[in-house]
C-alpha cells in the first residue's frame, strides 16, 4: 500500500534526496532515482515540487545517466549573481558523476534556466576530480561572510570530509578537512553543513551531519555541532545520533527559506541499503520522511539537534480529537498521528493478518520498538530511545512510523510492510491522548 502523506514515486526506485532548493514559490526535491526499475541502478535525479512541503507533484526525470556515468547525490543552488555565467538566477545542480564500472567518481555541474525542468550539463565537467573511486555527494552553499561558494564532500572509504571554496562553481580550491575523529562505523556518505538557530537565544551554531553506511548506531546519521568561519569547521560537541531508527538516511536540507524562528527544513530517505533490496517488488520502491524543521538546543553544556515535523504536514490531519482508550483492541486507519505521554508506562501494538507487527512500549521514560516481519525477516529490528519530557508523537503511515519525542530532540524512524486495512491497535495503561485520522 502506498504511503498517504509521505512522498513516493509513482514507479521505480527512490533513495537519497538531492538538490533541495526553493525557487519561484516552489520547494524542489530532486532524488536518486532509477528510471528503469525498482532496484538500485542507472542512478539519475528524479524531481518533485511542492508549494507547502506537504503535498508533492512528481515531474519528469531532471538529470539522466549518460555516457556510462550515473548521476549520484549532490545539491542545487540558485546563482542569483550569475557567478557561474549561466544567467542571473540560474539553478545549478552540483552532483557526483559516477562511472558505471565503480572505479571513478568526480564532481560535476549542470544548469537550468527553466526552474529545474531541464538541465544542461556543463561542457567543462568535471569541475573537481581527485581521480578516486570513492569521492562523492557534494553539499554546496553560498557563504556570504567569506564571499564564496563552499562545498563539503566526502572521501567515503577514508571516513573524512573535505571543504572546498569557489567563486564561480567551476574552479575549486581545498580549504580544510573534517576528520573521522572517533566517529563509529565505516564509509561516509551525504555530508551536510548548515547554520542553525539555538532555541531561546539569538545565537547560532553550525551542524555537520554525515551518514555512515555500516557500523554506526541508529540509522547511521551522525552529527556534531560547532563553529564554521568559511574555512574550517571546529566542533564543540562529540558525535551524536540524529535518528535512533534504521530508516532515516541521507538527510539534507533546504538552506532557504526559513520559518519565523529561523529554522530550515530537511528531509531523508526512509530506507537503507541493507534491507531495501529485499523488499518484494510492487512497482515502486522507496519513500521520503516527512520534512522536519531544524534548530539546536543547549543541553548539558553542549548542543542537541531538534527536529520537529513541518507544520504543513500536521495540518493534513485536521482537528485533533481526544480519545480515551481502555485496554483492548480498536481499529486504526492506515495513516494516523498519535500522541502519548512520556511519563506514563504504556504499550501500543500494530499488527496485520500476516503476522507483521510493530510494538511500541514506554517504560521508565524509555521507548522500545520491536518490528517483526515474518514475510521479510530482514526487516526484523528492535531499538530503544530515551524520551525526555513532553508528549511522544507517533506519525504512522502506510509503510512507516516516525517517533518525535522530547520536543524534537529525540527521533526514531522505521519503515514497515503491514497491510493498512488490517491494522489493529491494542493499548495497555493508556492515558488520554490525541488520535487523528488522515483526511487524505
Amino acid at each position: 500500500m502506498r504511503p498517504r502523506y509521505h512522498y513516493a514515486p509513482a514507479a521505480n526506485w527512490l533513495s537519497d534526496p538531492n538538490g533541495l532548493v526553493w525557487a519561484n514559490g516552489e520547494w524542489h526535491m530532486f532524488y536518486q532515482y532509477n528510471p528503469f526499475g525498482e532496484d538500485w541502478g542507472h542512478m539519475s535525479w528524479g524531481h518533485a515540487t511542492s508549494r507547502d512541503l506537504a503535498r508533492w507533484q512528481e515531474l519528469p526525470v531532471a538529470l539522466e545517466e549518460a555516457d556510462s556515468t550515473m548521476i549520484f547525490s549532490g545539491s542545487a543552488v540558485i546563482d542569483r549573481d550569475d557567478t557561474a555565467g549561466f544567467g542571473h538566477g540560474a539553478m545549478i545542480a552540483v552532483y557526483t558523476g559516477a562511472r558505471t564500472d565503480r572505479q571513478h567518481q568526480f564532481q560535476c555541474i549542470a544548469a537550468s534556466t527553466d526552474c529545474g525542468r531541464t538541465f544542461a550539463k556543463f561542457a567543462g565537467n568535471p569541475v573537481l576530480d581527485r581521480q578516486m573511486a570513492d569521492f562523492r555527494d557534494p553539499n554546496v552553499f553560498w557563504h556570504a561572510p567569506s564571499g564564496q561558494w563552499v562545498m563539503v564532500v566526502v572521501l567515503s572509504d577514508e571516513n573524512r570530509a573535505l571543504l572546498y571554496g569557489s567563486v564561480d562553481l567551476k574552479r575549486w580550491h581545498e580549504l580544510s578537512q573534517i576528520p573521522q575523529d572517533g566517529a563509529p562505523g565505516h564509509l561516509w556518505e551525504c555530508p551536510f553543513l548548515i547554520q542553525l538557530p539555538v532555541e531561546g537565544t539569538d545565537a547560532t551554531r553550525w551542524l555537520f551531519k554525515v551518514d555512515v553506511l555500516s557500523g554506526a548506531p541508529g540509522s547511521g546519521a551522525l552529527y556534531r555541532v560547532g563553529q564554521f568561519d568559511g574555512v574550517r569547521f571546529v566542533p564543540e560537541t562529540g558525535w551524536q545520533v540524529a535518528d535512533h531508527g534504521d530508516e532515516f538516511y541521507a538527510a539534507i536540507g533546504w538552506m532557504e527559506p526559513r520559518d519565523a524562528a529561523g529554522r530550515p527544513a530537511w528531509i531523508a530517505w526512509m530506507g537503507n541499503h541493507a534491507v531495501q533490496k529485499h523488499l518484494p517488488q510492487q512497482g515502486w520502491r522507496g519513500a521520503m520522511s516527512l520534512p522536519r524543521r531544524l534548530s539546536l538546543r543547549q543541553s548539558g553544556g553542549g548542543f542537541k539537534l531538534v527536529q520537529q515535523i513541518e507544520p504543513a504536514c500536521r495540518a493534513l490531519f485536521g482537528a485533533a480529537e481526544p480519545l480515551l482508550l481502555a485496554q483492548g483492541c480498536s481499529p486504526l486507519a492506515s495513516a494516523a498521528l498519535i500522541e502519548l505521554p512520556a511519563e506514563q508506562d504504556v504499550r501500543l501494538d500494530l499488527a496485520d493478518y500476516l503476522g507483521r507487527s510493530i510494538s511500541c512500549s514506554i517504560a521508565g521514560g524509555v521507548l522500545a520498538v520491536q518490528r517483526t516481519d515474518p514475510v521479510t525477516p530482514q526487516l526484523d529490528r528492535s531499538c530503544k530511545m530515551h524520551l525526555g519530557t513532553g508528549p511522544v508523537e507517533l506519525w504512522i503511515d502506510s509503510g512507516s512510523i516516525e517517533v518525535i519525542a522530547n520536543g524534537g530532540a529525540q527521533c526514531l524512524t522505521l519503515q514497515h510492510r503491514m497491510a493498512g486495512e488490517a491494522y489493529a491497535m491494542r493499548g495497555e495503561g493508556f492515558a488520554r491522548f490525541r488520535y487523528l485520522l488522515s483526511s487524505a
